[in-house]
């Protein structure tokens, strides 16, 4: 046996996966003898060994693989140690599958090994992830009408850095599946990533707009042929194509997909700001002071508050007031948005799954994770309020981003619904109330005011019993459902 982790950062596939994704492949072939059907990063052959087993033969069966360690999985399949993203085999099989490397381009040493040509045959894609370029040379790779099945990391569903990928999946594919893949799917190869089941067609005709996907929302390997109802979803692909960067958003309720067509009101042309400073080395520039008032010339200094802070939370950093001379001096200490410096406003979470949002007082700087200000100062309140709302972290997490970096591009990218003044009222009053509470208690369980907040903000945006319910079960188990 040859050890799951793979030096490109490939992991064995679970068997029950692999048997889902061959048959769905198998499915969707017409049946011939002279299928030539692929696995470009074969790794221990199991899928390989899979398709056999379904009863196609060696002969049918290609495979490739750089690492050396990893022998042929059958005698007579075709295989070949080279590098995949080298070969030139365009339109020459019928079908491709498999789980490619999960590399990003600074984890692997193989992009700056290989970057001109990368550069020339992957660069109008974007180039970010290993198995990007793997699905894309995979297209390639196919006959017109081939299709393909491919288990990846799920970034490039919504992630903005995929934007050009997602365009040119939407263009070059009649999308068929996107399954969202059990959470804890490659735990046993320590690997905490999550991924996705994407299978296409390459394109043999223009019409693909129209073309109904299956989108799956994420299961467990128990229920992958019979996963329950309310997690499948039929949407056309055309749907994918009026997203805001042509997000893939997977069993969204389309009371709340709508919000998302183009052209939109989007929260950024109300709210202002970004990141601030990025000091290059927090442990140098920034200072705790626990137990202890800080000193006069230490300025308070949010960076990102966890899903306990969301509302208000005192600060638990501070930087010196002689910060504008670290800027000259520290070549990495750089400053964004200073004319916020200092005003009150809306900071936000960035790293981790959820996603909350607090006061940034008057007198405060702020780091590199959201900092949101209202053109009016009397809308602070309900700006607070409505990002502290269930609706508005379902459309972060679920929608605009399912990775684990939340930036103010992705906050400014909220549909913008303007409420009716006693909306507005009730958000202002409740959310003042909130944060009152939570200055006398950090501890302070919100309770009844956060359900009012939420009530009326689906009430704002049209949202229908059933997608609060989904709303709901998504926030309440985030971890298992992003």
């Amino acid at each position: 046996m040859f050890s799951p982790q793979r030096t490109m950062g490939q992991y064995t596939t679970p068997k029950e996966t692999v048997q889902y994704m061959t048959r769905k492949l198998l499915s969707e072939l017409p049946e011939k003898s002279d299928l030539k059907i692929l696995d470009p990063a074969t790794g221990d052959g199991i899928f390989i060994h899979t398709l056999l087993e379904e009863g196609l033969t060696a002969e049918n069966l290609y495979a490739f693989d750089i690492d050396k360690k990893t022998a042929s999985p059958h005698p007579d399949v075709h295989f070949y140690y080279e590098d995949f993203l080298k070969v030139d085999q365009q339109g020459q099989y019928d079908a491709i599958i498999g789980n490619p490397p999960y590399k990003s381009k600074r984890q692997s040493p193989y992009f700056s090994e290989n970057r001109e040509r990368i550069e020339r045959e992957f660069g109008k894609i974007g180039i970010h992830n290993l198995y990007s370029l793997f699905i894309h040379k995979g297209i390639q790779c196919l006959k017109p009408g081939g299709l393909m099945t491919m288990i990846v990391q799920d970034s490039f569903l919504t992630n903005i850095y995929y934007k050009n990928f997602r365009e040119f999946l939407l263009k070059e594919t009649e999308i068929k599946e996107i399954v969202l893949a059990p959470r804890r799917l490659f735990h046993k190869g320590k690997a905490d990533v999550r991924t996705a089941i994407i299978t296409l067609k390459k394109r043999d005709m223009e019409a693909a707009a129209f073309t109904q996907m299956r989108l799956v929302d994420r299961l467990n390997e128990q229920n992958y042929n019979h996963p329950p109802e309310d997690n499948i979803q039929y949407l056309s692909q055309q749907t994918f194509e009026q997203m805001p960067a042509h997000n893939f958003a997977i069993n969204v309720p389309e009371d709340i997909l709508r919000h998302f067509k183009v052209p939109y009101q989007p929260l950024g042309s109300v709210l202002k700001g970004g990141t601030g400073i990025s000091t290059g080395d927090d442990r140098s520039f920034l200072r705790e002071f626990k137990n202890e008032h800080a000193p006069l010339d230490w300025i308070p200094f949010y960076k990102n508050g966890g899903s306990k802070d969301a509302w208000y939370y005192e600060p638990k950093y501070y930087i010196h007031k002689n910060w504008p001379e670290y800027v000259d001096k520290g070549e990495n200490f750089t400053v964004r948005n200073r004319s916020y410096f200092y005003q009150r406003g809306i900071t936000c979470s960035s790293m981790g799954v959820d996603f909350s949002a607090a006061l940034l007082p008057e007198g405060s700087l702020f780091g590199v994770n959201a900092n949101l200000f209202p053109e009016q100062e009397e809308d602070l309140y309900y700006f607070l309020g409505l990002l502290n709302s269930k609706l508005i972290k379902y459309m972060v997490r679920k929608v605009l981003n399912r990775t684990n970096m939340i930036t103010s591009g992705y906050i400014k990218k909220i549909p913008y619904i303007e409420p009716d003044p006693l909306q507005k009222q009730v958000m202002i009053e409740t959310a003042r109330n909130i944060v009152d509470k939570k200055k006398e208690n950090p501890s302070f369980q919100t309770g009844e005011w956060q359900s009012l907040v939420d009530q009326t903000v689906y009430e704002i945006y049209g949202i229908s019993s059933f997608s609060r319910s989904k709303v709901h079960d998504f926030c309440h188990d985030i971890m298992e459902k992003i």
